[in-house]
This record gives C-alpha cells, sequence and structure tokens, in this order.
C-alpha cells in the first residue's frame, strides 16, 4: 500500500512538473509583453505632453528676465523670442528618461513624415526632434526646398529665435526661417521604441516608432 501511495505522488509530481514547463514560456510572455505595452503607453504619454510642451515654448512671446536678472539687450526686439535650442531644450526637460537629438531641426522629416518603412530612423530607444511648419512632412507641402536659401521659403519653420545655440543643419536639412506674426509651428518627435522582450524585438525588427506632435500658432504679434 505505502509503495502504491509512494507511486502515486511522484506521478502527481512529475505531471505538475511538466504542465509548469509547458505553461511556463506563456505566462513568461505574456508577463513581460504586459510590462512592454505599459513601457510603450509610458513612453507615448510623455512624448505627446513632452511635444505640447515644446509648441507651447516655440510660439510663446513674453519678456525674459534670466537667473542674474538680466533681460533682452538687443534694442531691436521688444521680446526675448524663442529659438530652436530653448524649444529642444524645453522638450528634454519634460521627457527626462528619453535619448533626444535634432538631425534636421526644422525638417524635413524623414519619409515624407512617414516613420512605416522609412530608411532613417533614430537609434534604438532614442529620439528626433522636429520643428517645421504644419504640413505632414514639414516641407512647407513645396514651398520650402532642401539646401535653398530660407530667405526664398514661402512658409515659415520655426520660432523667431531662430536656432539659437544649436549647430547648423547639414546639406540635406532645410534652414530655419522664423515666424513673425501667428504662423503656426509644428513640433513632431520620433522615438524608436525597444521592447524587452527578445521574441518581440525579432517580430518588429526593433522598429516600433513612437510618433508625437503639436501644433500652436506663433504669439509674436502681441
Amino acid at each position: 500500500m505505502k509503495e502504491k501511495l509512494v507511486r502515486w505522488f511522484r506521478s502527481q509530481r512529475s505531471q505538475g512538473m511538466t504542465e509548469f514547463a509547458l505553461i511556463a514560456p506563456v505566462i513568461l510572455l505574456l508577463t513581460f509583453g504586459i510590462i512592454d505595452f505599459g513601457r510603450g503607453l509610458y513612453f507615448y504619454i510623455t512624448l505627446q505632453q513632452a511635444a505640447n510642451e515644446g509648441a507651447r515654448v516655440a510660439v510663446h512671446a513674453s519678456d525674459y528676465v534670466d537667473a542674474n536678472g538680466v533681460g533682452c539687450t538687443s534694442p531691436a526686439y521688444v521680446h526675448c523670442w524663442p529659438t530652436d535650442a530653448d524649444v529642444a531644450a524645453a522638450i528634454q526637460a519634460h521627457a527626462v528618461t528619453e535619448v533626444l537629438a535634432n538631425p534636421c531641426p526644422n525638417g524635413p522629416l524623414p519619409n515624407g513624415g512617414n516613420p512605416v518603412g522609412s530608411p532613417q530612423l533614430p537609434a534604438s530607444n532614442t529620439g528626433w526632434i522636429f520643428i517645421t511648419d504644419p504640413s505632414t512632412g514639414g516641407d512647407g507641402n513645396g514651398g520650402n526646398v532642401v539646401g535653398a536659401n530660407p530667405a526664398t521659403y514661402t512658409v515659415a519653420n520655426g520660432p523667431k529665435g531662430g536656432l539659437g545655440t544649436l549647430p547648423a543643419p547639414g546639406p540635406a536639412c532645410l534652414g530655419i526661417k522664423s515666424a513673425t506674426g501667428n504662423e503656426p509651428i509644428k513640433v513632431t518627435l520620433w522615438f524608436n521604441f525597444q521592447p524587452l522582450t527578445p521574441i518581440i524585438q525579432q517580430v518588429v525588427g526593433n522598429r516600433i516608432v513612437i510618433t508625437a506632435y503639436a501644433v500652436y500658432r506663433a504669439e509674436y504679434s502681441n
């Protein structure tokens, strides 16, 4: 009788271990999938809020005094106008966990503004900042030409203060034509999200691009 009981308990343990071995990968995949979904949602919400904050800085005209009490010194200006550098700093300050850069600060956006199938994407877990006109590709719907003199652009694609401390854009990038009145300015963020789960990484090929944008009208005529 005792031997029968021992054999029965052993068979139950063996069966339980076999069942656990079968369902454990599924449980782990679901668990990490939920974690990755939560991370992606967090990044999207953070980036959308950062885009709104950047656009707000880009269009806002107000008297500015720095920490040392120094305001605008140029007699040509009533306000200290925001720059691309100010916008990028505001975005990065809000999206503190993301690494964001400016490959072409004032456009154009790669692949006509569509990250799906774009040959140019940010590196994994990094992002790009674009401050442009409201068109999808950030090129003024043909009004702005890559490599042309910004003075010839027909559509404003940046804040009134210009680039600020950012380096000059590359030859494939648009120069900045600053808004002067109530023109709309668009801030777009691309972030290449890399999941933690290896099998999901293999399926998506590290090309989950989270996009966020905000369009505000400049307040420079106030």
